[in-house]
């Protein structure tokens, strides 16, 4: 799966979407992501114009792990990721509000399981954007942290319920196997 991932790993080390890096870390960045259409283009608005812009409202910013062990919400161990996912959920709303002067308090910052690509990412958007953080798939990161401090291992033995699309090849066994019975 490394192939189709080498966009990511592009964007991570810096060969790709330059323009869009807001925080670089040992441990992961924090970039516009993709999503968010109304953004400047970061190619020719300098970035003290983006302070304040109309376009906040749509924030949508994604952290991406550098390490590549870490696909998915069920590969955190409380003893290793605890201290980058403080550190996620301290310094990127502080970044954010730097560049962009929209307040901490006004981000939702979550995770996806399943995820749309298994390379370990957290969105960041404003709490009015809704999109991508339905109950049955998004995951606070505060939440998170909080449920590694009371285990480490805790999302390796947790039941973890989540929306299949018709489209899933998943639900597709799944619907067969029923028929069957």
């Amino acid at each position: 799966h490394s192939g189709s991932l080498s966009w990511i790993q592009n964007v991570v080390h810096g060969r790709k979407e330059q323009e869009r890096l807001l925080l670089n870390t040992e441990h992961y960045i924090l970039n516009i992501d993709t999503k968010w259409k109304s953004h400047p283009n970061p190619h020719t608005t300098p970035r003290r114009e983006w302070h304040s812009h109309s376009s906040t409202t749509d924030l949508y910013c994604l952290v991406i792990f550098k390490d590549t062990h870490v696909t998915s919400l069920r590969d955190l161990r409380g003893t290793i990721h605890l201290p980058i996912l403080k550190s996620i959920l301290n310094d990127c709303p502080r970044a954010i509000q730097d560049i962009y002067g929209v307040a901490p308090d006004q981000l939702r910052i979550f995770v996806h399981y399943q995820p749309q690509f298994y390379a370990f990412h957290i969105h960041l958007t404003r709490l009015e954007n809704e999109m991508g953080c339905q109950v049955e798939r998004g995951h606070l990161v505060s939440d998170i942290i909080q449920n590694l401090e009371s285990d480490p291992e805790y999302y390796q033995k947790r039941t973890i319920t989540y929306k299949l699309k018709v489209t899933d090849k998943l639900y597709q066994l799944l619907l067969a196997e029923k028929q069957n019975v």
